[in-house]
């Protein structure tokens, strides 16, 4: 394994980027297990549903901006180096 230090700003900050992606997806996770509709009271079908596209449009968007900025950050070229191919 690499030595973190030697990485360099830029893949430090895409590596950050991608461990908020996975912070992200931990949180929609609960959002799926923790508001699931229950038989004995709670949200109804239609309720959770809603909910559930709510949190899939914002969470997806902040995903995809994210992982946007990553591969961005990732691949960006630096002093001593020419542009690496993808």
């Amino acid at each position: 394994m690499r030595d973190p230090r030697s990485l360099g700003f830029n893949k430090l900050a895409a590596l950050g980027a991608l461990g908020a992606v996975g912070g992200l997806l931990l949180i929609l996770a609960a959002v799926f297990v923790f508001l699931h509709p229950y038989p004995r009271g709670g949200m109804d079908g239609t309720e959770y549903a809603l909910t559930l596209m709510a949190f899939n449009g914002l969470f997806g968007a902040i995903i995809a901006v994210h992982l946007a900025f990553a591969h961005q950050l990732w691949y960006a070229p630096t002093a001593n180096r020419e542009e690496q191919p993808r």
